[in-house]
């Protein structure tokens, strides 16, 4: 669509808002001594990656209208076990896991919360309007403010189209093709609502229109990058005015196409600037003169590619990072998208090692990347996207230190959320708060033991382990799923052949004896290791306690840690610490392995991400434990 303003006249009419106004994807956060934020103190809370689904959704459709509940008869419409098994994210229980984090928040009394992007999964109706409905709820309620940013997973194109998925769970317990078109899965049964469309930016503003994507009249201030800063004659009815997303477009290169950018700049309270970088960048297919809805395509490469895309953002962030320091603000960033580094300065060695494919390595931000952004003075910054619980730092050659945190997922392991307080001046404390216990998480246990029972007779090889089912908290629950999703999909996918089952095979007895070996049957001894794996059949191989460990840590940060026995990673420690073999030739296991053992330490070796203290005078980061 060559002409967007056309479209989004379109939906505003269709929909009737009150104003019009685009999306944000994030906010950077730089605090200073002299602000009123060290004097209030107000927490502000982070919770990312939700990915929500509506799970009992009115889809409309006579053909599929859910799966009836045997207990309650609620016609449940949720994704297969399945699915959220070889899925990074989870699809159904997450619901129940924004409801039990907003209550724990609702305790602690925090007012303000952050949701750095992919609040939903793929912008459908359903998802957007359920979400709109539970933070309308805790905003009335609780006198709660959220301030979200979109991810991928929101507008996954800028201005919608037809959208489907093909493993909700069906009336027996197989997959239930539900598309928004009959075009989407031409050659599959599929039920048909326009529930599960593709929303584009104009309609998830609209929808959203009380969390952050519009200046509201509570505001001490609201701005975006089209638009002249000017704070000190500011006005409600001025910023309403120039809010219209066809205000907010941006010039796609090498095209006549123009796009929505949702950045924004909020003060919410006083003394408290919330930056807002939306680093979604889009694709418009073949056809760049005048693509239809359906043929834009999203990029979760992240600021590597909208940094160049978007250059102009940060002159913006420069400009205001500059404002803030002068009139004394706090200023907060947070984004969908990590800006440093998230493997401990150890993501060269991966692509050498797993492909720079694998891992999801193309995501992680260039060095040129990250300098750029701390250059503007940016100090820290939130981020969501790698569903992982990690702190970062870029320091760059003049000085400057801008500090990555990345914010884990509600959907998947670990499951929490941080909390940001400045208890002393420039003294920033982040509290990562684990979500063990959801209410409800076991609802769909018997429609996912009926879609098991389906399997076992109709697609064994697609059998999941049951015992996920007795999973005694959600903790536990997201735990089993990434362990289900090591076997059913990253061995094959991020791993080296021999590498992933060689790792897999491996104990810290077996990797102490291997290290402990003559340098001559090293090699010998991991072959044979390799050899009883590869004898085990496909549904007989088990996650293997260096493998697991691997991915607790690299995913959890100090939180999966606290999982990995203290005996185990002392014998980690122990085999780091001893040299390299040279002779990768006549050894090519042993040094794949050692090249393995370097990236693990790395990762064990980060920086605090559980409970710590950044210090913005020292620019030092302490664990507070």
């Amino acid at each position: 669509m060559n002409e967007p303003i056309q479209y989004l006249t379109q939906v505003k009419d269709k929909l009737k808002p009150k104003f019009w106004v685009p999306v944000a994807l994030g906010t950077a956060l730089q605090l200073y001594s002299t602000s009123v934020f060290a004097q209030r103190n107000p927490a502000i809370a982070f919770l990312s990656d939700i990915h929500l689904q509506e799970v009992y959704a009115d889809l409309n459709s006579e053909k599929f209208k859910g799966v009836p509940h045997p207990t309650t008869g609620k016609l449940a419409t949720i994704r297969t076990m399945g699915s959220q098994l070889n899925s990074t994210r989870l699809f159904n229980e997450n619901y129940f896991a924004l409801l039990a984090a907003l209550e724990e928040l609702a305790k602690k009394k925090v007012k303000l919360v952050v949701l750095p992007g992919d609040f939903t999964d793929d912008g459908q109706p359903m998802n957007v309007l359920a979400l709109q409905k539970i933070l309308q709820g805790y905003a009335e309620k609780y006198d709660m403010r959220f301030f979200i940013t979109t991810g991928n997973h929101d507008p996954v194109s800028p201005y919608g189209g037809p959208g489907g998925k093909t493993d909700f769970l069906g009336l027996q317990g197989q997959n239930q093709a539900i598309a928004s078109d009959t075009g989407v899965f031409p050659s599959l049964d599929a039920a048909i609502t326009t529930q599960i469309d593709h929303w584009g930016y104009a309609e998830i503003c609209e929808a959203l229109a009380d969390f952050g994507f519009f200046p509201a009249k509570k505001d001490l201030f609201w701005t975006h990058p089209f638009e002249t800063f000017n704070y000190d004659s500011y006005t409600w009815d001025n910023a309403k005015s120039g809010a219209s997303l066809d205000k907010r477009t941006y010039l796609l290169p090498g095209t006549q196409l123009r796009v929505p950018d949702a950045s924004y700049l909020v003060e919410p309270v006083e003394g408290i600037w919330l930056l807002a970088l939306d680093g979604n960048t889009y694709s418009p297919g073949p056809n760049t003169s005048n693509p239809k809805p359906e043929d834009w395509s999203g990029s979760s490469v992240g600021v590597n590619l909208s940094s160049k895309v978007k250059s102009y953002q940060l002159d913006w962030i420069e400009k205001i990072a500059a404002e803030a320091k002068k009139r004394g603000k706090r200023l907060i960033s947070f984004s969908h998208y990590p800006l440093v580094d998230f493997h401990n300065g150890a993501s060269e060695d991966m692509k050498d090692l797993f492909g720079k494919g694998k891992f999801q390595l193309s995501r992680v931000p260039e060095t040129a990347v990250s300098e750029a952004y701390a250059q503007t003075g940016l100090q820290v910054h939130f981020a969501g996207h790698m569903h992982i619980n990690q702190t970062s730092a870029h320091k760059t050659q003049t000085g400057e230190q801008l500090i990555n945190i990345q914010v884990p997922s509600l959907a998947a392991f670990p499951p929490a959320y941080k909390i940001l307080e400045e208890k002393q001046p420039g003294q920033l404390h982040i509290q990562t708060e684990i979500l063990e216990q959801v209410d409800r998480m076991d609802e769909f246990i018997e429609l996912y033991s009926m879609e098991h029972r389906w399997l076992t007779t109709a697609n064994p090889k697609a059998l999941w382990n049951k015992e996920i089912l007795k999973a005694p908290d959600f903790l536990a629950y997201t735990q089993f799923h990434l362990r289900e999703l090591i076997r059913l999909r990253f061995i094959n996918s991020d791993w080296p052949e021999d590498l992933g089952l060689l790792v897999n095979a491996l104990d810290a007895r077996s990797l102490q004896q291997w290290a402990a070996s003559p340098k001559e049957k090293k090699e010998a001894y991991l072959n044979q290791l390799l050899l009883d794996q590869q004898a085990l059949p496909a549904d007989a191989l088990k996650v293997g306690s260096l493998m697991e460990d691997f991915y607790l840590i690299k995913n959890g940060g100090d939180l999966g840690k606290t999982l990995v026995p203290q005996e185990r990673l002392n014998t980690y420690s122990q085999v780091f610490a001893l040299p390299k073999a040279e002779d990768t030739k006549s050894n090519p296991r042993s040094s794949q392995l050692a090249d393995f053992l370097g990236i693990f330490s790395s990762l064990i070796q980060s920086l605090p991400s559980d409970d710590f203290v950044i210090d913005l005078h020292s620019r030092e980061i302490k664990s507070s434990h």
